[in-house]
């Protein structure tokens, strides 16, 4: 029998290695071996791996998370969409949200008449945490919102929880490994209202939504500082407070693209996105994009459905999530619209209830400690 010279080799020279193999090839070679596989879930092994899209489409709940190139071209654009995995929601879940942070999903579901759990899952590894609301709440009354997102300081997870009941808004907050979830003070978020949006905007170390205020038509940006835990409010472009009495009309969704918080909407058979250059600098707020919409005709009229980017290619070419269900795709160099075709389903519409750009790892749901894991 030959000798094994991976057995001789330093862990740095392997873990090298294995960091330049596909992610799915990675992956299989947690079988190997025990070294390998320790080494593979170890905190200090770190896979390039190219970000991925993620749907969650329902009917029964299911996954399939496809990696995406980004040297896209929109006549071939089918051969860029590689099927990296999919799945069916772990516990039987029926979820309605889902976002993402660092390889890690949260499910979740607005659902007001059942005590329904949330979860953190790794899709690749299969592993997923239950975490219970924050407290009791009568269930016919109280509309739950969460969020997950990363402190770039300190790396902890933690899971944002905010309730709306009776009129006022509370906010807790949970950090995987710790067990418990700890009560945040909306501070200047007081006085006014949330309006939740189905994508994640995460940007600087803060989560971001829109509010409205309380007593006048009047929206504004909410940011929650992840490692402070602290709220503010900050303005949209200057542009759009003066049509405040048409925000309902122009169907705002708040994201991020290239790592830059932005605001997309549609107007005039073009799809309008602004983006803010530099981060809490009000006069950078600038249009970065107006795609046009001619050509690519649907349901009810551009002017009456929510459009969101979710990823902006290298040349230029834009993926959309529209009215939360379709995938649509603008080519810069046709200056086209259409709709992506994804799953091959033959007897299933072609849409996505949620679809969200992330970033796959095999990150172990072990380290947090306390939590409970469990595979699926």
């Amino acid at each position: 029998m030959g000798r094994d010279f991976f057995q001789i080799l330093p862990s740095e020279l392997t873990s090298s290695i294995l960091s330049r193999l596909p992610f799915r090839r990675a992956a299989i070679s947690k079988c190997v071996c025990k070294s390998w596989l320790n080494l593979l879930d170890s905190d200090y092994f770190d896979i390039k791996t190219p970000p991925a899209l993620v749907c969650l489409k329902s009917n029964p709940s299911h996954f399939t998370i496809f990696e995406i190139e980004d040297e896209a071209d929109l006549e071939s654009h089918d051969l860029h969409y590689v099927q990296l995995t999919n799945f069916h929601s772990p516990h039987g879940c029926e979820p309605t949200g889902c976002t993402a942070a660092n390889g890690l999903l949260l499910l979740y579901t607005e659902r007001r008449d059942v005590e329904n759990p949330v979860y953190i899952c790794n899709p690749l590894t299969r592993q997923y945490i239950v975490l219970c609301h924050p407290k009791k709440y009568a269930f016919d009354e109280t509309v739950f919102y969460f969020d997950f997102c990363v402190s770039e300081i300190s790396g902890q997870y933690k899971v944002v929880c905010i309730t709306q009941a009776g009129g006022s808004h509370y906010c807790h907050v949970y950090t995987l490994g710790t067990g418990i979830w700890r009560r945040v003070e909306t501070g200047v978020a007081s006085g006014f209202t949330f309006c939740y949006l189905v994508q994640h905007a995460a940007c600087n170390g803060n989560l971001h939504w829109t509010v409205d205020l309380m007593d006048r038509p009047c929206f504004r940006i909410c940011g929650f500082d992840v490692e402070t835990e602290c709220f503010s409010i900050f303005s949209p472009p200057s542009a759009l407070t003066l049509l405040e009495d048409r925000v309902d009309d122009l169907y705002l969704m708040l994201n991020v693209v290239r790592d830059c918080l932005c605001f997309c909407y549609t107007e005039d058979y073009e799809i309008i996105i602004w983006l803010m250059k530099e981060y809490r600098v009000e006069e950078s707020w600038s249009i970065e994009y107006k795609l046009s919409t001619i050509g690519f005709d649907i349901e009810g009229g551009w002017v009456n459905n929510f459009v969101c980017p979710i990823k902006v290619f290298k040349d230029g070419d834009v993926l959309m999530i529209l009215d939360g269900e379709d995938l649509i795709y603008y080519s810069h160099k046709t200056r086209t619209i259409q709709q992506v075709c994804m799953f091959n389903d033959a007897d299933e519409e072609d849409y996505a209830n949620v679809a969200t750009i992330f970033t796959p790892s095999l990150f172990n749901l072990k380290s947090f400690g306390l939590e409970n894991v469990i595979s699926f």
